[in-house]
């Protein structure tokens, strides 16, 4: 992990470290923001992988944000065994339909291991075990700590190098500079006319910013622009 020069590189690195524990595959997802909404629908998980099999991944976008391996995670910070997921009596049907998607790619048996984050963003690792691995309940038994250390030594180099920014989202929300300062004159009360003489610009000006940052933030006026630009960690 130390030689590595970026995200990539890193997850490489994670992948070789799962195989060597007896994995197959391996995934890494980040949530730069809180992933529950203030609407009560979820932030989707975009996957990250290594040693997936061809074609799966278009197919997935359909799950991302109903995974039910994503959703086990706030239940506690423990490792989650895929297979006790699956006998859960509170999975729904479009969750059961995720499990036959993975199932049909061989991808049913895996270990998740949570990190919750600092204002409220969120991080998973999962390494998986497919049909070509035949000790599989004797692998589950003793992985469970070694991914947990492994999991939490990833995230702090991720971290420290400053690669998570590099991490591929699924719903990555970029405001500029003048955006930001905008939504956190709005976010303090000010209005456009306030804020254009703060930053000396034409009112003209400011309002089009908030207008663009009401776009990207997919809300409907003001106020709820500037809840969602709080809740993904903006401003």
């Amino acid at each position: 992990m130390s030689k590595s020069e970026n995200f990539g590189e890193s997850l490489d690195v994670l992948a070789d470290i799962v195989g060597r524990i007896g994995f197959t595959q391996a995934l890494y997802g980040y949530i730069p923001s809180m992933p529950r909404q203030r609407d009560g629908t979820w932030a989707p998980l975009k996957l990250n992988v290594r040693n997936f099999p061809a074609g799966w991944e278009q197919g997935w976008r359909q799950f991302m944000a109903v995974d039910p391996y994503y959703r086990a995670c706030f239940s506690g910070t423990d490792p989650i065994d895929w297979i006790d997921v699956q006998h859960s009596d509170e999975i729904s049907p479009a969750q059961n339909k995720a499990f036959e998607f993975l199932g049909d790619y061989g991808l049913s048996r895996g270990i998740t291991i949570p990190v919750h984050l600092p204002f409220g963003r969120f991080a998973v690792m999962s390494a998986i075990a497919d049909r070509s691995c035949k000790n599989w309940h004797v692998l589950r038994t003793g992985a469970r700590e070694p991914l947990f250390r492994v999991m939490h030594a990833f995230t702090r180099a991720i971290f420290q190098r400053g690669f998570e920014t590099q991490i591929e989202v699924a719903d990555r929300v970029m405001l500029t500079r003048r955006e930001v300062e905008c939504m956190r004159w709005a976010a303090l009360g000010k209005t456009s006319a306030e804020i254009a003489i703060i930053l000396d610009r034409s009112p003209e000006t400011i309002r089009l910013h908030i207008k663009n940052s009401i776009a990207k933030l997919n809300a409907t006026n003001r106020v709820q622009a500037v809840a969602n630009a709080v809740d993904r960690g903006l401003i």
